[in-house]
């Protein structure tokens, strides 16, 4: 090969032919082309005139050289040129490491489509090191072909967590030294990446390609008066102005703004309408788990209102102001009287020291709470003197408690720790958080206490004083909850309010309005939390797998996301926790430099031939020639060129195109288009197309499969299918195929976000498409997660079993069963009343198997068919006729139901006949 820079020739000898172009220009000069012959009618008035004949003396020029571009062009073709040729190819192992965690996400497409494409080029064995997903994994990495883990790689979705260098440092033990390694890095440092760098370079030469990736993270989120205050933490690429959206929980848009990062945090403001519906904010720039903050009970703003009057003659020692302080900037806090707080249909009350309460305002107050309002009440003197209530969780003494005085020990009137199920969990408490006087829990009375409270739910006890008395206690009241403190709100009883441990109770406290559910992370009881809710790598909303673990209580403090246990939102025994993809203390630092590490700024080039191109260009060249002589030739009437004086000189253009046209096909240039491309149906064609799923061995079986079915098509059917077809939907076309396939593999694998899109649209513009889980040889719980797995993401229709009578037991066969590879195979397909309901003509867009008919279709002879003994003695033959059935179904649709009503037309054909004329 010649190499000439990025350029190589394969055949250098090819290149002599351009030697002989300066001949051909003297040719092509000497010969012009034919002149163009006009008939003159009166040709008796000419007989007398001289007979002089004028020939043009040469070519054009911009002819000339029009044609010798063109043959400059094939000549260049036929040496083979290549684009980055690889001069000595290295047949090294190859390892290839991949940052798959969240951070990689908003450029993941380009790292899969780089990482596939150095696989590809691969000349030895190949291993893939995943540096997120790969954690868990036990033994040596697999070694791969360069197809397989070109296959791998695109199949592959960014994870939820963060990479583990760590974890990776250990999985390179045992690798063999020698290694060409290259790393496709997120750019971020993680803990241990100097580590994880230096263990690489003691395997082998490391390359590192660090794509621009625009990582950015939203670490914390507070409710303000004006909205929400977001922590934002970029990655090294990532733009200083980013757009923020408030979605709700379907992963709805509700607003959206744009802000710039700033380190003192951003600022997003939103109605108090709209903060009740928001379950998560996000960036909207560069998707990913980091970027998403799901709102628990904390960060939604409740609407409380304060029952109190304006007017406070003296602020300083009124309840009603220090509430108000103390909410005002965390709630959307209205202060009026009861009568017009109740209509407004608010989350909360809050009622400080009251006496005696009208009985229209209590009966208005208890059908508030009642209804699944919150009421919050403070202890006082008021309180006290107006005696047993419904709206106090328990009956108290007419008289306070005095827990510190001038003669109290150092610790009285302090506040108790919390206990782990108390919603104030883990508060700190303030050593100067002490308590004066208290109201004190009245001895039981019997009939009397269950008469007063009319409920029979039992009295929780939050908070207690150092020594045991209660401080705050609740109660539930019909769907709503009464929540009393047993000291004042101000100064009076207590010096809580000065603190700030009065703000954060009272915060927790309304957190329970803000939700259907119990407020999250700050309970911590004895349930396991089971999953509700998780996110993907792309920072998407999805339902939990079965195989993700629970959340013990005694962890949830310390827990970080992982693959089995998620980011998203766990719930048990009354108890939500929120698992966020980004810690709070996360920094998003660029990746050093790494000794003995060679970084990569673009993306290896891989060798393209340009042998097509030049080749197709200068036959296109060539046609254009051919075309200009016969318009200069005067072969097309009306025509209108620059011409110029014509003798009777032939066409030698066009044939000499025809000839070189002739080498091109007869002389050896098939090895110059043998270049591995992409099969396409002819438009004619009718191709039975599958899904790619990764696994060469999968798609090679579902190939020969389809390939068996095709024959069987052509030789019982008037269909023609043409070459089996596999495609990538985030790829390829799919408007060309009426049926697609899919056959699962062996494990559950997410489908990736642009499949499941193009899949949608696939079907809901008609098309049909058959799963074949292959279910009936797994477990039932193993298919049911496969399938999952793979339909997650995709808008499917509501399945059932075919009916007896259905299209597809009538469009070519009659069939009462569908085997597969297995005799008890299944076939799903949409519910008669959503079909009579879609616009698809009643045909089902989605029909889902588990017999692995494409084993049987090919005949594969291993695994041999089990179970078959009772059905003749070519099993195959029966699912070559249900693979038959499905595809007429999908090219024909459902004009096969009318045969119902064929017994009736009969009937009606023969009273007809009957009839004399």
């Amino acid at each position: 090969m010649l190499t000439l820079g990025p350029l190589g020739i394969t055949t250098p000898l090819a290149l002599l032919a351009l030697a002989a172009l300066p001949l051909i220009w003297l040719v092509i000069r000497a010969l012009p082309p034919a002149p163009r012959e006009q008939i003159f009618p009166p040709t008796a008035l000419l007989a007398n005139l001289p007979n002089t004949e004028e020939t043009p003396k040469k070519t054009p020029p911009w002819l000339a050289w029009f044609r010798m571009v063109a043959l400059g062009l094939l000549v260049l073709g036929f040496s083979g040129p290549v684009l980055n040729p690889v001069v000595t190819p290295d047949a090294r192992p190859l390892l290839i490491v991949i940052d798959d965690g969240w951070t990689s996400a908003p450029s993941w497409r380009t790292v899969t489509d780089e990482a596939a494409q150095t696989a590809r080029a691969a000349t030895g064995p190949v291993r893939l090191l995943w540096t997120a997903s790969g954690r868990g994994q036990s033994g040596p990495l697999e070694v791969l072909s360069s197809n397989q883990a070109a296959a791998r790689i695109l199949a592959a979705q960014p994870k939820p967590v963060l990479p583990d260098p760590a974890w990776a440092t250990s999985a390179l033990s045992g690798l063999p030294k020698g290694q060409r390694i290259i790393w496709f890095s997120d750019g971020v440092a993680h803990p241990g990446s100097k580590d994880f760098a230096g263990k690489l370079t003691q395997t082998g030469t490391v390359r590192l390609r660090s794509v621009p990736q625009g990582a950015v993270a939203i670490t914390r989120a507070a409710a303000t008066s004006e909205g929400y205050s977001l922590g934002l933490v970029a990655g090294p690429a990532a733009s200083r102005s980013q757009r923020l959206e408030a979605v709700n929980s379907r992963g709805q848009r509700l607003r959206e703004t744009t802000q710039a990062i700033v380190p003192t945090g951003v600022s997003f403001a939103l109605e108090s309408v709209i903060m009740r519906d928001v379950a998560a904010l996000r960036t909207g720039d560069a998707r990913s788990a980091g970027g998403v903050y799901l709102l628990d009970a904390f960060d939604r703003r409740v609407r409380t209102g304060l029952i109190a009057e304006r007017q406070d003659d003296q602020p300083l020692l009124s309840d009603a102001h220090y509430l108000e302080e103390a909410l005002k900037t965390s709630t959307d806090l209205t202060r009026a009287n009861l009568t017009r707080l109740v209509a407004a249909g608010l989350d909360a009350l809050i009622l400080p020291d009251a006496g005696e309460l009208a009985p229209q305002d209590r009966e208005a107050l208890e059908r508030f709470v009642r209804a699944g309002g919150l009421l919050i009440r403070t202890a006082g003197p008021k309180l006290l003197a107006a005696g047993p209530s419904p709206l106090i969780p328990t009956p108290l003494l007419s008289e306070p408690r005095t827990v510190r005085g001038a003669m109290t020990w150092d610790n009285a009137g302090k506040v108790g720790v919390f206990e782990p199920t108390s919603p104030f969990a883990g508060l700190a408490i303030p050593d100067d958080a002490r308590v004066t006087q208290v109201a004190v829990i009245a001895p039981d009375t019997g009939a009397a206490a269950a008469a007063s409270t009319r409920d029979t739910q039992p009295l929780q006890i939050w908070a207690r004083l150092s020594d045991g008395t209660p401080l705050v206690t609740a109660r539930a009241l019909g769907k709503g909850k009464v929540v009393l403190f047993h000291t004042t709100a101000g100064p009076a009883w207590s010096d809580v309010a000065f603190s700030g441990l009065q703000v954060a109770m009272l915060r927790r406290v309304l957190a329970q309005a803000a939700s259907s559910a119990i407020p999250a992370n700050f309970v911590v009881g004895t349930t396991p939390l089971k999953p509700v809710l998780v996110l993907d790598g792309f920072g998407a909303f999805r339902a939990p797998d079965p195989q993700i673990r629970p959340i013990r209580p005694e962890e949830a403090q310390t827990l970080r996301p992982s693959l089995d246990q998620p980011p998203g939102i766990y719930e048990g025994g009354g108890v939500r926790w929120v698992l966020q993809a980004a810690p709070a203390n996360l920094q998003l630092a660029p990746l050093p430099d790494l000794p003995q590490v060679e970084r990569v700024a673009e993306a290896e080039r891989q060798p393209q031939s340009l042998a097509g191109p030049l080749l197709s260009l200068g036959m296109a060249l060539l046609l254009t020639d051919m075309v200009i002589s016969l318009l200069l030739a005067g072969k097309f009437a009306g025509a209108k060129l620059p011409t110029f004086r014509r003798g009777r000189a032939k066409p030698q253009a066009t044939l000499l195109g025809l000839l070189l046209l002739s080498l091109l096909f007869f002389g050896g240039a098939q090895d110059v288009f043998a270049q591995p491309s992409k099969a396409k149906p002819r438009q004619s064609d009718l191709s039975l197309a599958f899904i790619k799923t990764g696994d060469g061995a999968l798609d090679a079986q579902t190939q020969r499969g389809l390939e068996g079915l095709s024959r069987a098509l052509r030789d019982r059917t008037s269909v023609e299918p043409g070459a089996v077809i596999g495609l990538d939907p985030a790829r390829d076309d799919l408007a060309l195929y009426p049926i697609l396939f899919w056959t699962l593999g062996d494990a559950p694998t997410e489908t990736r976000p642009e499949v499941a899109s193009a899949l949608d649209r696939f079907m809901k513009n008609g098309g049909v498409l058959f799963i074949d889980s292959r279910g009936a040889g797994r477990t039932p719980a193993m298919a049911r997660q496969i399938t999952r797995a793979a339909l997650r993401g995709i808008e499917a229709p509501p399945l059932a079993a075919v009916p007896e009578g259905h299209v597809l037991t009538k469009a070519f066969y009659i069939l009462q069963r569908f085997p597969g590879r297995y005799p008890d195979a299944k076939l799903w397909v949409e519910t008669e009343a959503s079909a009579a309901a879609s616009a698809n003509d009643g045909v089902s867009p989605l029909i889902l198997g588990d017999g692995d008919w494409v084993s049987a279709w090919a005949k594969a002879p291993n695994p041999p068919l089990q179970g078959f003994e009772t059905m003749g003695p070519n099993p195959n033959e029966l699912a070559i006729r249900v693979g038959i059935n499905v595809v007429l179904y999908a090219l024909t649709g459902n004009y096969k139901a009318d045969q119902v009503h064929a017994p009736a037309l009969l009937e009606r054909l023969g009273r007809r006949q009957g009839q004399p004329r």
